[in-house]
């Protein structure tokens, strides 16, 4: 295994222990890859990491943090460049332009393993850690991602827009999750679907969740057939009276940035 440190200009050792670290992690998981591994990769030595780190479980928090800051950064860039393309042509982006900025981290094999990792960490074994770092390093992208979004899709109503983009995370990392060598999609296919393929898997997550941002719930919920209670035509009714409160008061929103017309739910949003 060569080791990341090289000539002179190397980065410094932190950056080193880290750069090797979130390597190993996404290789090997962050249980599998032991301080020796990370130390021989980096170049450096335990007294090192624990003068910077102090253990391998704050090692782990600043990757996570790291991944999480950077890829926020690098798709806010794109989307503003797609929306900014679009501008120039005298029109919105479209929900398949912004969905594709925003698969931009999963399609990558290493970063997309880790930023993966992280999220589903946080919905199934919550801690304050993965708290911390959703709040901090991604809540701000998702609040972005929800107001392009609207953008994209003004027929829908801010509430369906939100919901939206919670799905929308939840669909990519179960797919993002399950793209090993015995993958479940590639037995169910006959190994015709194959997530491990990045490029089939993000040309099938594009157009699936572009499509979810094409129709309001109401008009989906209309061609349920009624039940006794008439339950469907009531949920489809109480859809339309929601959407059409909300436009209102989107019409009374600041221009320049457009705020919920739910409240702000408590706890992380999805990145």
């Amino acid at each position: 295994m060569r080791s990341i440190q090289s000539a002179s200009d190397a980065p410094g050792t932190r950056q080193r222990i880290l750069a090797a670290a979130e390597q190993l992690f996404a290789e090997r998981g962050v249980a599998g890859a032991t301080m020796r591994a990370v130390t021989a990769l980096a170049g450096a030595n335990m007294a090192a990491v624990n003068y910077h780190f102090g253990n391998k479980d704050n090692l782990a928090i600043e990757v996570f943090r790291g991944v999480a800051r950077r890829t926020a950064r690098q798709r806010l860039a794109r989307l503003a460049e797609v929306e900014a393309a679009a501008a120039a042509q005298g029109r919105a982006a479209r929900p398949v332009e912004v969905v594709d900025t925003f698969l931009d981290p999963y399609m990558t094999p290493r970063t997309g393993d880790l930023l993966s990792h992280l999220v589903l960490s946080h919905k199934v074994q919550p801690s304050p850690w993965t708290h911390a770092v959703v709040r901090e390093e991604l809540d701000g992208l998702a609040g972005a991602y929800i107001d392009a979004l609207h953008r994209a899709a003004p027929r829908l109503s801010r509430v369906e827009v939100t919901w939206r983009y919670h799905l929308m995370v939840g669909a990519i990392l179960m797919a993002v999750a399950d793209s090993g060598p015995d993958n479940r999609i590639r037995r169910l296919s006959a190994g015709f679907c194959d997530p491990s393929d990045r490029e089939s898997l993000r040309r099938e997550l594009a157009g699936f969740l572009a499509g979810a941002f094409d129709q309001p719930t109401a008009g989906a919920l209309a061609a349920l057939p009624a039940g006794p209670d008439g339950r469907a035509a009531d949920r489809a009714r109480a859809q339309d009276q929601d959407q059409d409160q909300d436009q209102d008061q989107d019409q009374d929103e600041n221009v320049d940035r457009e705020e919920p017309s739910c409240p702000r739910p408590r706890g992380a949003a999805p990145p």
